[in-house]
């Protein structure tokens, strides 16, 4: 009996064992989901300090797969730390029906990690969280217990680190891997973006990432291959290849790079050394071996670069970084350079050669840059430069306020040179009209220009340039004082590509000597265009800041400050082109004239040689012209009527055609005549008669307008 019910007892627990593994089996399952929500994922959170989040679990014998999974933590900013598309779970399914389940693998799809640093960051706390056990811990009383997997898969993942104390933002993406714990990780990286708030941008194609779990401030280093670095608009950094790597000291990185420009191949620079992000310090290395520019003809296509063949540079530039503000100091060597521009002269300046050295620094925070020592030397001339520029949003350093707008300054230096040196170190074609000029004596400048766009009244624009230290010992015979001084030939433009020369001179029927011209009209001139005529030495220096600032009011070079010395020289000696090449040649040849002409004499080839209409040069032969009359006998209303003339004859005439002036110039004939009394070049008497005469054209005035003007004929 006993018997018996001992094996009926036994059949009844071995069919309880079988129930048990059928109903384990059939409901497997709903445990694995049941036991991964309340027992695996709060172990995970607590392991890693973070709020977990599951959407979907699916589990099945020996695999689990969890579906948007999503890890928040309390200072993360818009994203969450990371987010992951899919986790698949390989696991030993028997080890698992006894509780202790063994994890194979662990495949990772679609990761995307949000990691923000800056006075309080979302991820510096879990290094020492994650990090794996020396080996002296058994897997199954380890932290991480028994749930470290032995292979995790790591693909299409992607990495964004918003650094707001350094101002930089980085992305990663197409992250791929295969990690095994205590083995070397490696990952490769499709595509990685990076931005500074100070403007140069990053971005890479192709990467591989390695470190060791167990070692990562020492063994994490970046290979690179074709990266691009922008540091301002049309100036990249191309063709990146090598590594950024741990070094010893935590958060350092050491840089190793080589790469080319624009797109370019080859190694045409190298970048060494190390820099610490959390610490915002790090110093860098570039250098340039000499190349010529036809290894980077690409880049230049399109540029006032020309003969890439025959230019060559090199330089060495080192890149301080210290708690956010920056140093740099280096040197280049520039040779056989040739610029072709239409605002740089007519022709192509060629065989510029200088080298230079700079030292300044900048800082982050104050959006400041500041040229501490730059030097310049070119055929002979050492150019000294300092300055600075104020960026807006910056924080003042004077007054700790953020800044609003731009402030720019700088201060040019020539130590004493001989003159004759100074200009035989010019390019020919940037001076061709001053080719022959010998001079003697010395030259210095000491120029200093700030500008406030605040306020641009404030603008500074002051120093002296030195060439009262200079000296004409001989001049070209068409350009000699001694050929202005007595009667010349003058070439001027009376059609379309035609022109004529014209006499300025006692030879000339149509000449009149400065005595035998209207005192109205030389102060009506003087009130319009150069009041201190004869107080100057050819250069109107206030004039100068008045058109600078009234330049950047409207954003580009329109206004200029021309005396009527500097007008006769554009007028007599140069032609009309808009370059930087005739205005320094202008300049030159004014102090030239003004120290070798008198006063008179500049004046009276000024009023002989300008033009007041279309084809009509000579003041005799305009003032007979309009009015009838010799220039000796013009009222104030005519000579202000000639002064709207300028510096727009050709357009201007058209009232003499039709016979009646427009209100531009009814008003500006008033306003010269005010001008007139106020700096006493008008009496009281000559002043009130003027403004109750009527402007009365000679009655042939038809004879000038009866001929079509030579810009609107067909060719």
């Amino acid at each position: 009996m006993r018997r018996r019910w001992l094996v009926i007892g036994g059949s009844a627990i071995g069919g309880l064992v079988v129930l048990s593994v059928v109903a384990v089996l059939l409901f497997y399952g709903r445990i694995g989901i049941w036991v991964l929500r309340t027992r695996v994922m709060p172990k995970v959170a607590a392991k890693l300090d973070r709020d977990v989040e599951v959407g979907t679990i699916e589990v099945r014998r020996g695999r689990a797969i969890l579906r948007d999974v999503v890890i928040r933590g309390p200072n993360d900013i818009g994203a969450p730390l990371l987010r992951i598309d899919r986790v698949a779970v390989e696991f030993d399914f028997w080890d698992s029906l006894l509780g202790n389940a063994t994890v194979h693998e662990i495949e990772l799809t679609g990761a995307a990690a949000s990691l923000v640093r800056g006075d309080d960051d979302n991820f510096s706390d879990l290094i020492e969280r994650l990090r794996p056990s020396d080996g002296s811990e058994d897997a199954a009383t380890s932290p991480s217990g028994g749930l470290r997997p032995e292979r995790v898969i790591i693909e299409d993942a992607s990495v964004e680190v918003r650094d707001s104390s350094a101002g930089v933002t980085f992305i990663a993406a197409g992250i791929a891997g295969d990690l095994v714990p205590d083995e070397p990780v490696v990952l490769v990286v499709r595509e990685i973006e990076a931005a500074s708030d100070l403007g140069p941008s990053a971005s890479l194609r192709n990467a591989k990432v390695s470190f060791d779990p167990r070692d990562l401030i020492t063994t994490a280093r970046v290979e690179l291959a074709g990266g691009t670095v922008a540091l301002w608009p049309g100036m990249a950094l191309t063709g990146l290849t090598g590594t950024i790597a741990q070094r010893s000291k935590p958060g350092q990185f050491a840089i190793d790079l080589v790469g080319g420009y624009g797109g370019v191949e080859g190694e045409l620079w190298s970048a060494n050394g190390w820099l610490d992000p959390r610490a915002r310090a790090g110093k860098i290395n570039i250098r340039a071996d000499r190349f010529t520019f036809d290894r980077i003809s690409p880049v230049l296509e399109g540029s006032p670069i020309k003969d890439y063949d025959k230019t060559s540079v090199s330089a060495e530039f080192t890149v301080g970084l210290e708690e956010g503000r920056g140093t740099f100091h280096g040197d280049f060597d520039l040779v056989g350079l040739n610029v072709s521009h239409r605002i740089l002269a007519k022709d192509v300046v060629r065989d510029i050669s200088a080298k230079g050295s700079i030292k300044g620094s900048f800082d982050q925070r104050e959006r400041i840059v500041e040229v501490e020592r730059a030097r310049l030397s070119s055929g002979g001339v050492d150019y000294q430069l300092e300055g600075y520029v104020r960026l807006a949003g910056g924080v003042d350093p004077e007054n700790g306020l953020v800044r609003s707008f731009d402030r720019i300054g700088g201060r040019l230096r020539i130590p004493s040179i001989p003159c004759q040196t100074v200009l035989e170190s010019i390019p020919t074609a940037f001076i061709p009209h001053l080719k022959g000029f010998t001079l003697s004596g010395m030259f210095a400048t000491d120029a200093n220009i700030a500008i406030d766009w605040e306020d641009l009244n404030k603008v500074v624009l002051g120093g002296s340039v030195g060439l009262r230290g200079c000296k004409v010992t001989s001049a070209p015979e068409r350009l000699s004082h001694k050929r202005l001084d007595r009667t010349f030939e003058h070439e001027v433009e009376v059609g379309k590509d035609k022109y004529e020369m014209i006499i300025v001179g006692n030879e000339s029927l149509d000449f009149v000597p400065v005595w035998d011209v209207s005192r109205h009209l030389l102060n009506s001139f003087m009130t319009t265009e150069d009041s201190s005529f004869y107080k100057h030495r050819g250069f109107i220096v206030r004039e100068f800041r008045t058109a600078l600032i009234k330049d950047l009011q409207v954003g580009y070079f329109k206004y200029g400050a021309s005396s009527i010395t500097m007008q006769t020289v554009k007028n007599v000696f140069l032609d009309r082109e808009k370059t930087l090449s005739r205005k320094f040649q202008e300049l030159f040849l004014t102090w030239y004239i003004e120290t070798r002409l008198s006063k008179d004499r500049i004046f009276e080839i000024y009023v002989n040689a300008i033009e007041y209409g279309p084809g009509l040069y000579g003041l005799k032969r305009a003032a007979k012209t309009y009015f009838g009359k010799h220039p000796r006998d013009l009222n104030p209303v005519e000579a202000a009527f000639f002064s709207t003339l300028l510096p727009a004859p050709k357009r201007r005439y058209k009232q003499f055609c039709k016979g009646k002036l427009n209100r531009f110039t009814e008003n500006k004939i008033q306003r010269i005549l005010k001008l007139m009394l106020k700096r006493e070049r008008l009496t009281q008497e000559e002043y009130d008669e003027a403004v109750v005469t009527p402007l009365e054209f000679w009655e042939e005035k038809g004879k000038l307008c009866k001929v079509r003007p030579w810009w609107k004929r067909k060719s």
